[in-house]
């Protein structure tokens, strides 16, 4: 073979192989191009007005253990009702139900429904547990939305008693076939959810019978 002809060749296969990657590269939605994109789901609401008097109990947030693909890492989108594919180059900063949780949390304080607002297992105690479970997150392709479903339910701690349960179920348009799109639909979509959740736990908790004193330090109620 002469020097020509392998000059040639070489020539081919490098540029069949930047072809071979730059397809490898094209995840056909959106086009976000090849960098890995990062997106933090955001509540959008203005400032909450914070109750006259809080209600006397003290409330823990905790996750609901869930194998849900919509609480992944990884950005869902999904063009077939029994179908969820992933977002290559796009994840979400924190787990969806953590920061659903923390957003939560944030909302709850700044309505000041209750003494004291923490996490399970931070050392703090509280009276009252509300369990929150994120079961979908996900950007439907063919009906244009953003679509977000969470659980949460109430449970007095002492007993272990189920105050209450209750599905939340929000969507959102998306402006564009692309990541950055169904992030801002998403947060949409939550902010929502969060509106409905907030008012749904405060009736609930303003309903329940008035706890049982607290002791004090010596021993006495």
């Amino acid at each position: 073979m002469s020097r020509l002809n392998f000059r040639r060749m070489r020539a081919t296969l490098v540029a069949c192989m930047a072809a071979a990657v730059a397809g490898c590269f094209s995840i056909g939605l959106g086009g976000e191009g090849t960098a890995l994109s990062q997106y933090r789901l955001t509540d959008l609401s203005p400032q909450v007005e914070p109750r006259a008097t809080s209600i006397d109990r003290r409330l823990l947030l905790s996750t609901l253990p869930s194998e849900s693909i919509g609480d992944t890492y990884s950005m869902a989108y999904t063009r077939a009702v029994q179908q969820r594919q992933f977002y290559q180059f796009a994840s979400w900063t924190d787990r969806p139900s953590e920061r659903v949780v923390n957003l939560l949390s944030q909302r709850i304080e700044a309505r000041r429904i209750f003494d004291s607002v923490a996490r399970l297992g931070s050392g703090v105690g509280g009276g009252l547990i509300l369990n929150v479970g994120v079961n979908e997150l996900v950007h439907d392709v063919t009906a244009g939305t953003a679509r977000v479903e969470v659980t949460a339910e109430l449970i007095e701690r002492r007993g272990r008693n189920l105050v209450e349960r209750k599905r939340f179920i929000a969507s959102a348009p998306v402006a564009q076939e692309n990541a950055p799109a169904a992030a801002a639909a998403l947060s949409k979509a939550l902010t929502t959810l969060l509106d409905e959740i907030v008012p749904w736990l405060e009736r609930t908790a303003d309903a329940l019978p008035p706890p049982e004193p607290r002791p004090s330090r010596d021993g006495k109620s």
